[in-house]
């Protein structure tokens, strides 16, 4: 089955050339077919820069963007042909399978919302992603969609990681734990408080509480936090892998001696890297509405935009917004609404 997903040519801080750049390595997969969205004139002119036949994709053109620094809901309903809007028409008529976007991702998940709508049983939709993790898969949600939930909110969001980690990546019945600043029951805000009553009350298979320090190292499956804790977290972790391996290269390049030893462990290195890796997750899942739509990150290079259209392409072939509405309990919706999404997963 071949499944078409619609690009956002104009997310992320470098535009159209990282994601034709994107588009041109994941089209060399045989069962997926691009649709790249936005100015079709700015698109055209860097496919001729880069020499490819401008047949090569089908595009649909958008007039405007989105810059990251608009209000989300607002630039939405007064740029109604921007190219995440006009992504999004695509896959609410069937015309692709999925989106993917590197743009504003408060004006995706309010684009989202008013375009696909929830899910049944979604007071809010939320952000996830996997995270390198040593020896096991670990799953983070919410990370920047909304970042002030209730309780009864983060245990709509536990379902909803339980269903994607179950669907995608092939683990049943995963352990669910709350962020928290200590593992005992007294620890946590009174937000995080009043969600473990839910949690421990539920059916999920809850392990209570996890710290920062022990999401990298023994994980739960999947981990739930609000989204402006969430979005820090995830960026704390991100800059510090940054950071060591930055370190480490400036370090092994300083001699010639550091240098002849960097050699001979440079399949070591790599490996090291490789477990640190935050381009090769995949993007970020809107888990929620009526669609599969994945957020990459603003800084996304060509390689974490092909990831993130590959996380795309599973999560499509793997009907994830049905397995969703399948797996969340149904009970009268909380907080549904116009409220404004955080915007923070840039």
């Amino acid at each position: 089955m071949l499944v078409r997903i619609a690009l956002d040519v104009h997310g992320g801080d470098t535009g159209v050339a990282t994601n034709l750049a994107a588009a041109l390595d994941a089209s060399l997969t045989s069962d997926i077919e691009l649709v790249l969205v936005g100015h079709e004139l700015q698109i055209a002119a860097e496919l001729r820069r880069l020499d490819v036949p401008i047949d090569r994709f089908k595009i649909v053109h958008a007039e405007e963007t989105i810059g990251m620094a608009e209000s989300a809901s607002r630039s939405v309903r007064r740029k109604s042909d921007n190219s995440i809007s006009v992504s999004l028409d695509l896959m609410n008529r069937g015309e692709v399978s999925a989106v993917v976007s590197a743009g504003h991702s408060g004006a995706l998940v309010a684009a989202s919302l008013m375009i696909l709508g929830r899910i049944p049983g979604v007071s809010r939709p939320a952000l996830g992603t996997r995270i390198p993790a040593k020896g096991t898969t670990a799953f983070v949600l919410d990370i920047g969609a909304f970042t002030d939930p209730r309780p009864e909110v983060m245990l709509q969001h536990a379902y909803l990681g339980v269903a994607y980690v179950e669907a995608i990546l092939g683990i049943r019945r995963p352990t669910v734990a709350l962020l928290s600043n200590g593992e005992e029951p007294g620890k946590g805000d009174v937000l995080t408080r009043s969600a473990r009553e839910l949690f421990d009350a539920s059916d999920l298979h809850f392990v209570g509480y996890v710290e920062g320090h022990e999401m990298l190292t023994k994980p739960p499956h999947v981990t739930v936090t609000d989204g402006f804790t969430g979005n820090v977290a995830l960026k704390i972790a991100e800059g510090t892998a940054s950071y060591v391996s930055r370190i480490m290269r400036d370090e092994l390049t300083a001699s010639i001696r550091t240098r002849l030893f960097a050699a001979m462990l440079r399949p070591t290195f790599r490996a090291m890297r490789r477990q640190i890796d935050f381009d090769g997750i995949g993007g970020a899942p809107l888990l929620g509405v009526n669609g599969v739509v994945i957020a990459a990150h603003g800084r996304s290079s060509p390689r974490a935009l092909v990831s993130a259209i590959e996380t795309a392409n599973s999560a499509a072939r793997s009907e994830l917004p049905a397995r969703l509405r399948d797996t969340l309990p149904q009970g009268p919706r909380s907080e549904a609404g116009a409220d404004e999404p955080a915007a923070l997963h840039s």
